[in-house]
């Protein structure tokens, strides 16, 4: 049984409008306030405050904990032959093909946790700056909003984003999300849960490969104990998929639910 978390940010702000409208003050109801309740109300301020601020690192520190961990290496992996290019895709100092089967099944799981992060930040919201004031609809009715960020105006430059860590040998799915309009691009903002109870991803073999491909098993661990159930696992195919120039881009990849 999987249980999933929600968006809540309409409920936030629904909050913050609901805590604006409590805030009569005696002065505006024509009596004008004493030192001691000045005090008071002060005091009251900065225990909500604190309180927010706790609930925020609260919100934080979970939302780190269900993101993706990294495992531990491979016994006989040498990390030091490979490292991430700066955009999320795996680049090897020495030749890959001469590196051990270790050290390649811990390239695939630096890969795979850069190919993680970015299939979530382009799949749960949108991962750049919009404005909702400024929106096409699409065929349904849906509101595709105003992208803002800088350099990203059009859906060719959403896919050269996305595609610095997924190779484009593989379809994506971006056009479902994103629209060209007017010489701007467009995005459906659309929202979605995380699993609870996933915890991790690891890399456990390597299975298989060709010329431009490798092809690994990665194994998803979730806890279902909460709910009565227990700890289980899912295995899925995960691939590397090898440009010209030796870089490693994401190919095969199944976003744990």
């Amino acid at each position: 049984m999987k249980k999933y978390i929600l968006t809540a940010i309409s409920a936030a702000m629904l909050c913050g409008l609901c805590s604006c409208g409590d805030k009569v003050t005696s002065e505006s109801a024509g009596q004008k306030p004493t030192e001691s309740s000045t005090e008071a109300a002060l005091t009251t301020e900065a225990a909500t405050d604190a309180e927010a601020v706790s609930t925020a690192e609260a919100t934080t520190e979970a939302a780190t904990t269900t993101a993706v961990q990294p495992a531990s290496a491979p016994e006989g992996a040498d990390l030091g032959v490979f490292h991430n290019n700066g955009s999320g895709a795996i680049v090897f100092d020495a030749p890959a093909g001469d590196q051990s089967e270790a050290t390649l099944i811990a390239a695939a799981q630096a890969l795979y946790e850069s190919a993680h992060a970015t299939s979530l930040s382009f799949s749960i919201g949108c991962p750049y700056s919009v404005d909702t004031d400024t929106y096409v609809e699409g065929s349904y009715g849906w509101q595709y909003y105003l992208v803002t960020q800088s350099g990203i105006n059009s859906v060719a430059d959403v896919k050269a984003d996305y595609h610095r860590v997924f190779s484009d040998k593989y379809p994506d799915s971006l056009d479902l999300t994103y629209v060209d309009n007017d010489g701007r691009v467009y995005c459906l903002c659309g929202e979605r849960g995380t699993n609870i109870e996933y915890i991790k991803s690891e890399v456990i073999s390597l299975d298989g490969k060709t010329d431009d491909e490798l092809y690994f098993t990665v194994r998803d661990y979730y806890d279902a104990s909460a709910w009565g159930d227990g700890p289980y696992t899912e295995d899925r195919t995960f691939s590397a998929v090898i440009d010209a120039d030796g870089t490693w881009r994401a190919g095969a990849f199944t976003l744990p639910d």
